[in-house]
């Protein structure tokens, strides 16, 4: 049996907590350790966070909660939890829970009702219905929790304190409109007559290049955070593996998997990871939480990526060079690429993926001094703030101190297809690289216009082959009676 620490996993999205305002989120741990199930670490950040309160109301400061995360994490106990929770809060309260289908949601309330019978919360139920079309569990406040399905909920007007949509990931937006249609409307008569504010809660894991709900929701609010949005109402927490990180490195899936060490060991994550055989999509979306837009969309062919595999160029032997340079979305990362000059087809070679942002303008400089290659950098888009950076660096003699290559917005934007041009004519080779070899399939393309640029959403976010596109594309540049550099 493989031992590991439990890790201490951290969302890669998360509102903060603000101290300001206390939270019901202890009230939701004593339920869910009354039920059987105390909370593990992530679901405790939930809901402290999601259930703080508004200190001018005494009610709940969020009205909505956006929740993805792994599987085998418990996010359904979480929510059995708060919903248990939101229906003690006072007399006569409604609570929603929706599931894909009216037999998913059927079977997730027998389980629900079971644990709740033999729990220390059980003399709180006055009534427990289990008949199919009107499954209900009332509790002696008259509050009542209520399962079904998302397609038997569309059209349909229904008085709610509590919503939660599990599953958001199969559900098409035409359906989540009908259904927030029918509930929303009712929320504020019942934060009249009931003074506590009305949740609607969205939970799943990520989605597939069909969930037209789902996957907007998600890029508006990861694109709001890494703007430094305000979210208003609206708490927002998303677990996954690093985006552009590799799904198949079980260590990877371990670190940032918040059931790790809790619900399963490493032991059986093998054990998970070969049960979904040779649908590799499947369980990066599983247990990594990527979202699997399908293959249709990969810019590279896999045959064309493994057909120009060229050889890793040492320093020593290497001829003329420019350096390529991206950001990942969110500065999270900084892909150093160069594209070098050989006997054959030129090699574009990965030089470092630095974390952040911050030391790339020193690093940058070390390998300019060292080897006197120009630099290409897109000035629009995650790297406009290192290009500025380096368009406005002097040195004692107000000399500029980086060399720039001369890349216009137009070039930019025919550059990616310049590069997957060459590629399919094996006029240039990469030399193989964990990091480029992953991007490459995962990198998709988005319309510009006519043209197209590399997808930039989190999902296929592949800033090394961006990278090697601009190192590709100042290295044709570059002056014919360009000398050789040294290495």
């Amino acid at each position: 049996m493989t031992r590991r620490p439990t890790p201490d996993v951290k969302p890669r999205y998360c509102t903060p907590r603000n101290p300001d305002r206390v939270t019901d989120g202890p009230r939701e741990a004593c339920i869910a350790e009354a039920l059987g199930t105390p909370f593990l670490p992530w679901q405790r950040l939930v809901s402290d966070v999601f259930g703080e309160i508004d200190p001018d109301t005494g009610t709940y400061w969020y009205d909505t909660l956006v929740l993805t995360v792994q599987r085998q994490a418990g996010k359904t106990t979480r929510e059995r939890a708060c919903e248990t929770r939101n229906a003690l809060w006072g007399p006569n309260r409604r609570v929603w829970y929706l599931a894909q289908t009216g037999k998913d949601a059927s079977e997730q309330f027998r389980e629900y009702t079971t644990q709740f019978n033999k729990s220390l919360l059980a003399p709180l139920a006055r009534q427990v219905r289990l008949s199919n079309g009107s499954m209900c569990l009332t509790l002696r406040n008259g509050s009542t929790i209520r399962p079904g399905g998302t397609t038997d909920s569309t059209g349909h007007g229904f008085q709610g304190d509590s919503l939660t949509l599990d599953e958001c990931w199969a559900l098409p937006a035409d359906t989540a409109k009908s259904i927030l249609d029918g509930f929303l409307p009712t929320t504020t008569t019942r934060m009249k007559l009931t003074g506590v504010r009305p949740r609607i809660t969205f939970c799943s894991t990520e989605g597939t290049a069909k969930s037209t709900f789902f996957n907007p929701k998600l890029d508006e609010l990861r694109a709001r955070m890494d703007a430094g949005d305000d979210l208003g109402r609206t708490c927002f927490v998303d677990f996954g593996i690093p985006f552009g990180s590799d799904p198949e490195d079980l260590d990877n899936i371990w670190s940032h998997h918040p059931g790790a060490g809790w619900l399963f060991d490493f032991d059986q994550l093998r054990d998970f990871r070969d049960q979904f055989g040779d649908d590799a999509a499947g369980w990066a979306r599983a247990f990594g939480n990527i979202r699997d837009t399908g293959i249709v969309e990969r810019a590279i062919d896999a045959a064309l990526w493994e057909d120009t595999t060229g050889p890793v160029i040492a320093p020593a032997s290497a001829g003329r060079l420019c350096f390529g340079v991206a950001v990942a979305m969110g500065g999270t990362g900084t892909a150093i690429v160069a594209c070098i000059d050989t006997d054959g087809p030129p090699v574009v070679q990965v030089v470092d993926v630095l974390p952040g942002i911050g030391d790339a303008p020193q690093r940058l400089r070390e390998l300019q001094d060292t080897y006197h290659a120009p630099i290409c950098i897109d000035r629009r888009g995650p790297s406009a703030a290192l290009a500025d950076v380096l368009a406005n660096s002097v040195d004692d003699f107000d000399a500029p101190r980086y060399q720039l290559a001369d890349l216009k917005p137009a070039d930019a934007v025919t550059a990616p297809q310049a590069f997957l041009s060459m590629l399919e004519q094996h006029a240039v080779l990469h030399a193989p690289d964990r990091q480029l070899d992953h991007e490459a399939g995962i990198a998709a393309k988005r319309m510009s216009g006519d043209a197209w640029l590399w997808s930039r959403k989190p999902e296929s976010n592949a800033p090394t082959v961006e990278a090697a596109t601009l190192a590709l594309w100042g290295y044709t540049h570059m002056d014919d009676d360009a000398p050789p550099r040294i290495w």
